[in-house]
């Protein structure tokens, strides 16, 4: 995306089941919501 520097977090894809929408938060992803999750990388 235009202005993405290394270092900022990323838009990973949503999950495909909702366990994996689950295990999320736990795994360092900060949600807006259960679609739209971003990950530094």
């Amino acid at each position: 995306p235009a202005n993405w520097q290394p270092g900022d977090k990323v838009v990973v894809p949503a999950p495909k089941t909702a366990a994996e929408m689950e295990k999320r938060p736990t795994e360092g992803y900060e949600c807006k919501d259960w679609y739209l999750c971003f990950k530094k990388i």
